[in-house]
């Protein structure tokens, strides 16, 4: 293999591992001892809030959807009521 083969290979990886950093999501948050979610977990994409979660022993209790400029656009109740909303889009 040629030093210009290498060069390529290397410059394809940091390529697809910049575009990948870029768009994946990333949750955090608590666990239970037993490894279950509790608590808030937020979720970020790109370094902003894409969804809020509150857990209760694992369960899914109640979620916060944002789109890109941060304006809630689906919530969902303690009940299961799902709930979606259109943004104004007036920032």
């Amino acid at each position: 293999m040629g030093l210009k083969f290498l060069f390529v290979i290397s410059f394809i990886f940091q390529l697809s591992t910049s575009f990948a950093s870029d768009t994946a999501v990333i949750c955090e948050g608590k666990k239970t001892s037993s490894g279950e979610k509790h608590g808030i977990w937020i979720c970020k994409k790109n370094g902003l809030i894409i969804k809020k979660e509150r857990y209760k022993k694992g369960l899914l209790q109640t979620y916060i959807v944002y789109n890109n400029k941060g304006e809630i656009i689906e919530t969902r109740t303690r009940k299961g009521q799902i709930k979606k909303y259109e943004p104004c889009g007036c920032y």
